[in-house]
């Protein structure tokens, strides 16, 4: 069976209180909003990330795509 790929390119704006980020050292810490995450230095940023790019787009007040390219993958 095929899998479908979905590649695309874009962004979105949203308030801090509406983004979640996630420790990807450390796992089992609950999730710390947008304020706690701009608070944070350079370095401390970068042990986490975005809990999920879906909710991020839905809670978006702005955004758009550059591209949103659907293809089948029959190569599994």
């Amino acid at each position: 069976m095929s899998d479908i790929i979905v590649e695309f390119s874009g962004w979105v704006r949203i308030t801090p209180e509406n983004a979640k980020f996630v420790n990807i050292s450390t796992i089992d810490m609950p999730p710390i909003d947008g304020f706690q995450w701009l608070a944070l230095s350079e370095e401390e940023r970068g042990n986490y990330i975005l809990k999920s790019v879906i909710d991020a787009q839905q809670d978006a007040d702005a955004g758009g795509y550059d591209r949103v390219r659907v293809f089948e993958d029959d190569s599994t």
